[in-house]
C-alpha cells in the first residue's frame, strides 16, 4: 500500500483515556489518514462503526476500557451480519500485553497487536500489514514460544 493511499482511508481510534486518543489520531493524522473517528468504549465504537460501516476501513483500539472492553468489542463486530463490520480490520493497542491477552485477541479475529508506547513507524507498519493481510492466524501465534514476539511481523 502506498503510504498516498492513506488520505482515502477512515480509521477509528477506540480508547477511554482522552489523552491516548488523542495522541493516537493525532499520529494517524501525520500518517496523512484522510478521517479520524473517535470513540471512549467498545459500545461507542460499536455504534459509530455500524452507523458508518462502508466507509470505515480500519479500526484502532485498546482492550481495557469500561462498560465494553476491547475483547468483548472485537467479539461483537465479528459476530455482525454486515461483512463490512465482520471483517474489518481490527489493531490491538494496549500497554498489557501479557501473552494470555495477545492470544485471546488474536483467538477473536486481530489484524495485528500494538504494545504501548507506540512509535509513528510500528503504527504505520501495523496500519498497512493489517490492510494488506487477513487476521492473525491463531495456530501460527500458538507456535510462539514464550518469551517470543508478541506481535505479528511477517
Amino acid at each position: 500500500m502506498e503510504k498516498s493511499a492513506f488520505k482515502r482511508l477512515t480509521v477509528m481510534v477506540v480508547d477511554d483515556e482522552m489523552f491516548i486518543r488523542n495522541l493516537i489520531a493525532r499520529m494517524l493524522r501525520d500518517l496523512g489518514i484522510g478521517e479520524v473517528q473517535m470513540a471512549n468504549d467498545g459500545g461507542d465504537a460499536l455504534g459509530k462503526a455500524r452507523a458508518i460501516a462502508g466507509r470505515l476501513d480500519l479500526v484502532v483500539c485498546d482492550l481495557e476500557m469500561p462498560e465494553m472492553d476491547g475483547f468483548a468489542f472485537v467479539r461483537a463486530l465479528r459476530r455482525e451480519s454486515d461483512r463490512a463490520l465482520s471483517c474489518l480490520p481490527v489493531l490491538i493497542l494496549t500497554g498489557h500485553a501479557e501473552q494470555e491477552n495477545v492470544e485471546m485477541a488474536v483467538r477473536l479475529g486481530i489484524h495485528g497487536f500494538i504494545a504501548k508506547p507506540v512509535s509513528l513507524n510500528v503504527l504505520e507498519s501495523r496500519i498497512v500489514k493489517a490492510l494488506n493481510a487477513p487476521a492473525i492466524d491463531p495456530s501460527r501465534f500458538a507456535a510462539t514460544p514464550p518469551g517470543g514476539r508478541l506481535s505479528r511481523t511477517d
